[in-house]
């Protein structure tokens, strides 16, 4: 059979493997390009789950076509956020309605996009759908509800705008840096003066920024023109992994309530990387 991705034969090996066996080979492909397939064809006619899962126990090797559909998944979950914010605003308005049946419908139609686009979440924001939907179908008060709407507005809305213009976004993240970055430096000595909430202040805001940098980076990179290779010597792709590694021992560090430990992460670790980041993203963009 001849296989291919968005219109180009893909080379894989078919002696003594199935369908199946190459679905996900060329799934794991399109995963590494940040893309995800949205259609398997046979022969041009696209297959339902079913009629794939039985596709995928066939021979290889055989005759045919089998075509596959790949999009970029930061345009799937974009076309998703804006579904889903088109459903809370349309559920608030039916909870302040008062019609039972409106709430009802506005319910089910959470549940169901709940199941259709729950694996373009990440965990934190599969609870927040969940806590909405739990809401929602337990009739609570139209003002938590609407209060719960809006704060879900402004939460996924921000992270639209990050798949709709990544650029922007890291360099809102990079003014963000520059309000705190000469407070990472105080870290330290607030901890060590009784400061304890003005440095905690900080470090949530900084374990916040980080966080929105490693999420905008993956799309960032895809997108970005001129983007810097390196960073002090480093690959982009092993400095976003560094990045993770420093959020992982910061978590540890606040689990056994290690102030040192924090103290040092944040003006050793977290301040250097996100100056020598920032300023290579705007060096490279010719920002100031």
């Amino acid at each position: 059979m001849v296989f291919t991705l968005n219109g180009t034969a893909a080379s894989v090996e078919l002696e003594g493997r199935t369908i199946g066996d190459i679905l996900a080979e060329l799934d794991e492909r399109a995963e590494a390009m940040g893309s995800i397939i949205v259609e398997v064809a046979i022969n041009g006619a696209p297959l339902s789950p079913d009629e794939l899962a039985e596709a995928s126990n066939g021979d290889a090797s055989g005759e045919g076509t089998v075509g596959l559909v790949a999009e970029p998944a930061a345009d799937l979950k974009a076309r998703g956020l804006e579904t889903l914010l088109e459903l809370v605003g349309a559920a608030a308005e039916a909870a302040g309605s008062g019609d039972a049946d409106a709430v009802l419908a506005a319910s089910d139609a959470w549940a169901a996009y709940r199941r259709s686009f729950g694996g373009l979440f990440s965990a934190e924001e599969a609870s927040f759908v969940d806590a909405f939907g739990e809401r929602l179908s337990g009739g609570r008060p139209e003002a938590d509800l609407a209060q719960l709407a809006e704060s879900l507005s402004a939460f996924f809305g921000e992270r639209l705008a990050e798949l709709r213009d990544p650029a922007a976004a890291m360099e809102a993240a990079a003014r963000v840096f520059d309000a705190i970055k000469d407070d990472l430096s105080e870290v330290p000595v607030r901890l060590q003066t009784g400061k304890d909430a003005a440095a905690m202040r900080t470090m949530v805001v900084a374990v916040e920024l980080i966080n929105k940098t490693v999420r905008i980076m993956p799309e960032f990179i895809r997108t970005a023109s001129g983007l810097p290779l390196e960073v002090d010597g480093v690959a982009m792709p092993e400095f976003y992994g560094q990045l993770n590694e420093v959020l992982r021992e910061l978590a540890q560090a606040f689990e056994s309530k290690d102030g040192v430990l924090i103290g040092d992460i944040a003006e050793y670790e977290i301040r250097p990387r996100l100056d020598s980041f920032y300023s290579a993203v705007r060096a490279a963009a010719g920002a100031p």
